[in-house]
């Protein structure tokens, strides 16, 4: 396979990024070289994802261009992966005759082989691995240097099933990975120089390998020597109990910052979208997370618009949104997803009424982010530098553990990848927080 390269297209979640640098690290180690365009690659892989509509639509068009991109050159191979793989399974081949292989989620590992093989050739594999260590693919820092924040994954699937949600259809129920290979992957990817950590899992706190809870994964990575900064999403709120909230006042990795999906704040339509948890649940465990750690920020997914909503059940996820002061909401309109148990309730939210309930989610969550950036304004934060800024103009972008988006400007020292810099914020931004620098990095 020397001389072949590749161009990976990922699309989605996290865990799919996850997945898509996992891939590349495996074909790397095959022989192949990344391309740095389509044009370039003899091999495409389009990793996608379905857990909206737009997004597999979005898979489905991607797929369909490569057509062209197959005919101008022979030999070249096309590869579905990741979770619209799984929903169709040999439907890609049917729909798409120049798709050569077709791989779920769980079936990433027969890449290289799939890279190896003559073109012309249709492969599928799909359905669930039994979680298995050697199910899990590790990272490889041998063959490709961890960034500032790596990621590592301790679940596959989900085995909550909220009614709304396709994944435990597309990556299968809860397989959880065992916590000593959890920490020794981490221990591996922080000495070659990762400084942040975060671990990934559907419902990330849903965990126990028999050997250990999500709270004692938490202690066993967070004391990982030279780790700075350990974060983990998606929990799930029904999870966060006494023990992970302990976790974060004493492991002092544990940043300052939990994106936790609530998806509304009123009971009626938690109830018909399966979270098994109520708004009074919710507020309790932010309360205990905050009390064990002062300062402590959080993030949020937000569904409006479910089967059933009314305005003032839509008022109420407003509300919680603005008690909790979410600092970072993502929030969408709801659309029927095959093969969910949702997708047999009506329907019945108009889709003008969706809209006008989606912008005013985000009004109030902008209004509370706002308020939270203009309020650092002056303080000091430390910041992760993660590289130069997207914004262009000699800076430099990072975060800091309360996850805000921070530039800097280049000047004034040396300022490469990982460093942890003393940060003085001078102006809040949307989106973002500009300061400059206030000490060395260490």
């Amino acid at each position: 396979m020397e001389g072949r390269r590749f161009f990976l297209v990922t699309m989605g979640c996290q865990m799919n990024r996850h997945d898509s640098a996992r891939m590349a690290e495996a074909l790397r180690g095959a022989g192949l070289e990344p391309a740095e365009s389509l044009a370039g690659a003899d091999l495409c892989v389009v990793n996608t994802c379905c857990v909206r509509d737009k997004a597999e639509n979005k898979a489905r068009a991607a797929i369909g261009r490569l057509a062209a991109w197959k005919r101008r050159r022979p030999g070249r191979t096309v590869v579905v992966a990741g979770c619209v793989a799984e929903k169709l399974g040999p439907g890609w081949l049917n729909a798409f005759s120049h798709v050569d292989a077709v791989l779920g989620p769980d079936r990433l590992d027969a890449l290289t082989r799939v890279a190896a093989g003559p073109a012309g050739t249709p492969f599928v594999s799909t359905g669930f691995t039994a979680g298995a260590p050697a199910d899990f693919l590790a990272a490889r820092p041998d063959l490709a240097a961890p960034g500032p924040t790596a990621f590592v994954t301790v679940s596959k699937g989900c085995s909550q099933h909220c009614t709304f949600c396709i994944v435990p259809a597309v990556r299968g129920g809860l397989r959880c990975r065992p916590a000593v290979d959890v920490e020794a992957e981490a221990a591996a990817l922080v000495a070659a120089g990762a400084r942040e950590l975060v671990l990934l899992g559907q419902a990330v706190n849903d965990y126990d390998d028999r050997a250990a809870g999500f709270a004692a994964l938490l202690r066993r990575v967070g004391a990982v020597p030279g780790l700075r900064r350990l974060r983990y999403t998606s929990p799930h709120p029904r999870f966060v109990d006494a023990d992970t909230v302990r976790a974060h006042a004493d492991v002092a990795p544990l940043c300052e910052h939990v994106h936790l999906p609530v998806q509304s704040g009123a009971d009626p339509v938690l109830r018909r979208m399966g979270r098994r948890t109520t708004r009074e649940e919710i507020l309790h465990r932010v309360d205990a997370l905050r009390r064990a750690r002062p300062g402590m920020t959080f993030g949020t997914d937000v569904i409006v618009g479910f089967p059933g909503e009314t305005d003032e059940q839509a008022g109420e996820t407003v509300s919680l949104v603005r008690e909790v002061g979410f600092t970072q909401v993502f929030a969408f309109t709801y659309s029927p997803r095959p093969g969910t148990a949702a997708e047999r309730f009506p329907d019945d939210v108009p889709a003008p009424v969706k809209a006008a309930r989606l912008q005013s989610v985000q009004e109030a969550a902008g209004a509370l982010a706002d308020a939270h950036r203009r309020s650092l304004v002056g303080t000091t934060v430390e910041v992760l530098i993660e590289g130069p800024s997207d914004r262009g103009g000699g800076r430099w972008q990072g975060r800091t553990r309360n996850n805000d988006v921070v530039h800097l400007d280049a000047a004034g020292g040396t300022t490469p990848p990982g460093s942890l810099v003393e940060v003085v914020v001078g102006e809040a931004r949307p989106h973002c927080l500009i300061g400059t620098r206030a000490g060395t990095g260490r």
